[in-house]
């Protein structure tokens, strides 16, 4: 196992991932993921708004050409 230090592209933050030895992520250590549903609380509360703030929300990630709540460091 290794312990990997990365920036979430949502919170702007560093986040803590522990992968395996094949650099697939076994956990991810931040305050606004969501263990059980393997989710970004971020992400979630911005599917929430209006079309605009999902809109910006996307923007800001560059994620327009996907939908979703997952973690991206998953």
């Amino acid at each position: 196992m290794s312990i990997i230090t990365a920036r979430c592209p949502v919170s702007q933050q560093a986040v803590i991932r522990v992968t395996d030895f094949e650099g697939v992520a076994i956990n991810v250590i931040c305050d606004e993921f969501d263990a059980a549903t393997r989710t970004c609380r971020l992400k979630r509360r911005a599917d929430e708004g209006g079309p605009l703030a999902r809109l910006l929300e996307r923007v800001s990630e560059r994620t327009l050409d996907r939908r979703s709540t997952r973690c991206d460091l998953i």
